[in-house]
């Protein structure tokens, strides 16, 4: 039996690689080192906020016409004392971290409705903006241990250098996923609504957290003879098939990949995975 596709957890911000890391005990290794390191150097290095506009991937639909455009401030100690009410449920810190720090999209300020509306990606694209708003550009790391060589790394780390995936057309709402035996399934990207539909599965049930989402992506199935079926049941859908279209989902995803950043140490020239996360982006909150 293959491995369940997995649906991704909020704290990889929707990012998942499929392929795992070749290496998975050296990306135990960076994400303590980057524990330890936030532990001990209190607050972060605040550079000057960069521009607090910037144009997403998808953005929200209004009459027929797309606006992509949105606006984040700096974050506040007001907002601060809003996220730390927060507490450790990071899904109501990333919905907190939108509703205060985005002011707009298009012309329509922030609501819960809005952000439910957006792409994962556009959301997660959002959150990065309102981390340059309020720190700056860059992520700061010092003494960082690689984990081949164990000498220790000062690093720089641009949000720009984040890698991205973005939409070949903006405004394409439906894709096609070629499945087995010639069929093809005709789907929609996730949003945040779907986000917060899968978080509110309980435990650990992976298989219902990926019902879920294709229940709710999946708008129909076209055989080989022509046939279609609206709304299939994700619950029939074959398991190879379950796992293309979840692949499909993820990958087809735009926005930063938190999950997917590394750099090379240049004294051994090897390459370290250092995945990004939420507490890292706003360490010292």
């Amino acid at each position: 039996m293959t491995d369940p596709v997995v649906l991704p957890e909020f704290e990889s911000f929707g990012d998942q690689t499929f392929k795992g890391l070749d290496n998975p005990e050296v990306a135990t290794a960076a994400t303590q080192a980057l524990l330890n390191e936030e532990r001990n150097s209190g607050q972060p290095v605040i550079d000057s906020p960069g521009e607090n506009r910037l144009t997403l991937e998808r953005g929200i639909c209004r009459g027929g016409v797309w606006y992509r455009e949105a606006e984040v401030r700096e974050l506040t100690g007001a907002d601060e004392e809003a996220i730390a009410a927060a507490g450790s449920n990071s899904a109501k810190v990333f919905e907190t971290l939108l509703l205060r720090g985005v002011q707009t999209v298009g012309d329509e300020p922030m609501s819960q409705g809005l952000a439910s509306e957006l792409l994962i990606g556009d959301r997660e694209y959002l959150v990065m903006a309102i981390r340059r708003a309020t720190f700056g550009n860059d992520l700061e790391f010092e003494e960082l241990p690689c984990p081949h060589c164990e000498e220790l790394v000062d690093l720089t780390v641009p949000l720009d250098a984040i890698p991205f995936t973005r939409l070949d057309d903006p405004e394409q709402n439906e894709y096609f996923v070629p499945l087995r035996r010639g069929a093809v399934a005709f789907v929609r990207l996730p949003t945040g609504e779907d986000q917060a539909a899968i978080l509110a599965i309980k435990g650990d049930n992976v298989a219902r957290q990926d019902s879920e989402i294709l229940r709710r992506c999946v708008l129909r199935i076209r055989h080989t003879d022509g046939t279609e079926v609206k709304n299939p049941p994700a619950v029939q859908l074959g398991m190879a098939d379950r796992k293309a279209i979840l692949r499909f989902l993820t990958e087809t995803q735009p926005g930063p990949r938190y999950a997917d950043f590394s750099f090379t140490h240049e004294t051994c020239g090897k390459e370290v995975p250092l995945p990004i996360s939420l507490a890292v982006l706003f360490r010292g909150m």
